[in-house]
């Protein structure tokens, strides 16, 4: 029997009706579950057909203090879609229309349950397509890649899926509805949503970019005598400013697994493989391929293929979006770890997963979006053995805490629903998760939107250490320790307040990193701008930051140039009362946590004092954003209880 009163059924069935409600044994099995381990059962199902009964009955749900869960494929693989509470699963799947596709303007709005692969099935005649692609996108829809932040393989050249929605509608988990826009100033809350796998509320309708499809696409598949030779490959590449729109890395046990399987052409006498794509123009594409094969035979390439034919180059993509299929056909079970490390670590970080694997007796394809160092280890065994299950279990433990101490996360797009949270105090200290905490108290007091998940429980005790701060740092912790009310400025070009209750980030004035391995830079917030391009171009390097009269971190914080959000990598910030955060570093992908680097970005100095950032940079230019005149933010109902819960004494003016 379910425990959902006679009169919350009743209520319920006003707004959705009657035959949208299951509460039968099988419905409540069939949904007690997804692609990972975990198992729990909720205590009913409703299925949303029109997305005017989210805002209803959520409003229901909070009145009652009924547990939701948000749930569209379930192909996630950490427990995300598990209703820990019980509650009801809130089955969105019947939200699937493409509502509009706008060529001119380059965007589509769709409803969250519209599967990726359909969407770009629409797009294709017209010309164009949707960046994000993740492996499983015949099945996964578009609201979940945003909750998951899942972006697939053309991360490295297009950016992460949340660099591709430009609205959101979305229900609060009270029940009210609000619109997220990237027009708007202030915080990148449409970023934030990035990630949070349903724990902040419901997504109802998403504007997307779309892009016109590139003139020519060749695609090309190059053996290697190991990995670590591939990788190297990539790192070459990037370093002669090509950048690829795919590069797959597999080793060997995958490559015959997927031949096998699907017979997509792949060399399966070889220890690796890349699976390169590039796109562009005829000339371009031309000249690249020839760097590429060029640097392919510097690192020992054993054999060079380029699909010659459409029907070649589909062979191949079908070879890596069966991996997970592949795999399957050997044992009962499959589990695909996530992670990611910098990509100058890939090698030390692989090195570290065969050891781990060899220790605990276990088989595994290693798979890899090597471009952007996000990585897929496939474990094969058989859930009906607990022994063989834990082993998998602590295997998979000892390989994202490897990829943590490599420099790295614990998840690039799979997330940490259940199954990874208490890996979060690992990665992080405790007053970055107390910062998530807060977000999540902030927007959900109740705890009913897909509760138990991301965070870790017991993490005050567990979290990771803090190092120590630098002693500039220091120094400003202490002046906001006072609990005095203060204007956050850099050089304060833009807000030009005459207020003296002024707290300056123009002391730090550091380039702490240049890494041309990675291409990254780390910036202390209050480094001029100019100071900053002029210190990159002196070394060939580039970035997409805008010339600008401010600091590197007010133009960030600021939301003067929305366009290098997608380059921001990382954020060290000083709270309101003077915690220390920190999130993200030298790599591209990060789905462990809300983002922190777009609750800052755009943030006004109303949320804390941005001390240092990290930034993609490139060996050749790229197109400079056009600044925006300084415009304040005005709260909305959100961002009042997010600075409530931050900043309840009011210090950040």
């Amino acid at each position: 029997m379910t425990k959902l009163s006679a009169a919350f059924l009743k209520q319920c069935a006003q707004i959705v009706g009657k035959e949208n409600i299951l509460t039968g044994e099988l419905s409540l099995a069939l949904y007690s579950y997804d692609c990972s381990l975990s198992s729990t059962r909720p205590d009913g199902v409703v299925l949303i057909k029109e997305e005017a009964w989210l805002a209803p009955l959520i409003t229901l749900l909070a009145k009652e203090k009924i547990p939701f869960v948000p749930r569209a494929s379930a192909t996630n693989h950490a427990g995300g879609c598990a209703p820990m509470n019980g509650g009801v699963i809130l089955n969105l799947t019947h939200l699937n229309k493409i509502l509009e596709i706008n060529t001119q303007e380059g965007y589509a709005i769709v409803q969250p349950g519209v599967v990726n692969a359909q969407l770009q099935e629409k797009l294709a005649p017209l010309g164009f397509f949707y960046a994000p692609d993740p492996a499983s996108a015949r099945v996964c829809t578009i609201g979940g890649n945003l909750a998951q932040n899942a972006s697939g393989a053309r991360c490295m050249k297009y950016g992460a899926t949340l660099d591709h929605i430009l609205e959101a509608n979305f229900v609060l988990p009270s029940g009210k509805e609000i619109v997220l826009s990237r027009k708007e100033p202030g915080p990148d809350l449409v970023g934030l949503l990035a990630g949070s796998e349903g724990t902040l509320g419901l997504i109802t309708r998403l504007k997307v970019k779309i892009l016109p499809q590139p003139k020519q696409v060749q695609t090309f598949l190059v053996s290697f005598p190991s990995l670590e030779s591939s990788i190297q490959t990539v790192t070459d590449l990037v370093a002669r400013g090509i950048l690829p729109r795919c590069v797959e890395a597999m080793d060997q046990l995958t490559a015959r697994t997927i031949e096998d399987f699907s017979h997509a052409g792949y060399p399966t006498d070889a220890p690796a493989l890349l699976l390169f794509e590039l796109d562009g123009n005829v000339q371009k594409i031309a000249q690249d391929a020839q760097a590429l094969q060029q640097i392919c035979k510097n690192n020992g390439a054993l054999e060079f293929f380029s699909a010659s034919t459409p029907q070649e180059r589909k062979q191949l993509w079908a070879g890596r979006a069966v991996a997970y299929g592949a795999m399957a056909r050997l044992s009962p079970n499959v589990m695909v770890g996530d992670g990611t490390v910098p990509r100058s670590a890939l090698p030390l970080a692989l090195k570290k997963i065969r050891h781990i694997l060899e220790e605990y007796h276990l088989t595994a394809s290693l798979l890899f979006h090597a471009g952007d160092g996000n990585f897929h280890p496939q474990i094969i065994f058989n859930a009906q053995h607990n022994t063989e299950v834990l082993r998998v279990k602590q295997a998979l433990k000892q390989i994202l805490q490897t990829c943590v101490d490599c420099g790295g996360t614990i998840s690039g797009e799979h997330g940490i629903g259940v199954e990874k949270r208490a890996l979060m105090a690992y990665q992080y200290d405790k007053p970055t998760l107390d910062l998530f905490s807060g977000i999540k108290q902030a927007t959900d007091p109740d705890n009913l939107s897909n509760p138990l998940k991301i965070l870790p429980i017991h993490y005050k005790e567990t979290s990771a250490a803090q190092p120590s701060l630098r002693p500039e740092y220091l120094a400003l912790q202490k002046v906001l320790q006072q609990n005095k009310p203060l204007h956050i400025v850099g050089s304060n070009s833009r807000l030009k307040t005459t207020d003296k209750n002024l707290l300056s980030a123009n002391v730090l004035n550091q380039i702490l990193d240049i890494d041309t391995e990675n291409y990254t830079v780390t910036v202390q917030a209050g480094v001029f701008v100019k100071d900053f391009l002029s210190a990159l171009k002196e070394k060939n390097l580039f970035c997409a930051v805008p010339p600008s009269k401010g600091t590197v971190g007010g133009l960030v914080a600021y939301g003067g140039a929305p366009q290098v959000y997608a380059h921001l990598l990382g954020v060290e910030a000083l709270l309101a009362d003077g915690s220390y955060v920190r999130y993200g570093g030298k790599y591209m992908k990060n789905a462990a946590g809300y983002p922190l680097t777009r609750l800052f970005a755009g943030s006004q100095g109303k949320f804390g004092l941005i001390t240092q950032l990290t930034l993609r940079i490139f060996a050749m230019p790229q197109p400079s954003a056009t600044e925006k005149p300084f415009v304040p933010f005005r709260y909305n109902d959100w961002t009042k209880e997010i600075k409530k819960k931050l900043d309840p004494k009011g210090v950040l003016l």
